[in-house]
């Protein structure tokens, strides 16, 4: 039931700014600027981009070497940019154990009905580091968009204690987590845009929740 609704939401859901559009940038960039200062040793890297949508981060991580793009939905691969992405479960990933350096997944989670299962397949084909961005609960609107829209209703579980437990679970070693961030891709008004960018910084309400963790 669960994966049905999923697909119905992601397989129907047409209007989304653009990957490089202002709010879409200030959204993905400051998440993606603090998982690389905590990993100083990454160097250029392969990564993999599971739960990529239309290309949110993508592009940002592509700039560290190069990305995969991966999504089940076939509609948001086909709005998708990049010329390398597969479309895949993310509990079921078509990738060789430690085949990429970094394993990303940025707002994919609480989607899933195990996200744990999804966590694992993270941690064995990455040989180096698993990053998660995940909405934040302890945020009242997060926590009210979640309760409000079925889709997105996995939300209710998510915050940074979890997504730390997630990795814990999976076998990779913690090194950094947080929460940050005010800007939502699709909802920020441009007009509020430069607010929300001056208040965007790590705070315990923040929208969202960051991991970065190092496979053993």
């Amino acid at each position: 039931m669960q994966r049905d609704v999923q697909r119905t939401y992601w397989e129907n859901k047409h209007r989304r700014r653009g990957p490089r559009h202002p709010a879409s940038e200030a959204f993905s960039r400051p998440k993606l600027e603090y998982a690389r200062k905590h990993m100083p040793d990454l160097g250029v890297a392969t990564v993999l981009d599971v739960g990529a949508g239309n290309g949110f981060f993508t592009w940002l991580l592509d700039a560290w070497g190069s990305a995969i793009a991966v999504d089940f939905a076939a509609t948001m691969l086909r709005q998708h940019p990049s010329r390398r992405k597969v479309q895949a479960d993310a509990a079921a990933l078509p990738f060789a154990d430690r085949s990429v350096d970094v394993a990303f997944c940025g707002n994919l989670l609480h989607h899933l009905a195990d996200p744990q299962a999804a966590v694992n397949e993270l941690a064995r084909v990455a040989r180096r580091y698993v990053v998660l961005v995940e909405p934040n609960r302890n945020n009242p609107l997060m926590l009210g968009f979640g309760l409000l829209k079925r889709a997105e209703r996995g939300t209710i579980h998510l915050h940074r204690g979890e997504i730390v437990r997630m990795l814990e679970l999976a076998g990779v070693e913690v090194v950094a987590s947080t929460t940050l961030g005010t800007v939502l891709p699709n909802m920020t008004p441009d007009l509020l845009l430069p607010l929300a960018r001056l208040i965007d910084g790590e705070s315990p309400l923040g929208f969202y929740a960051v991991a970065v963790g190092k496979v053993r």
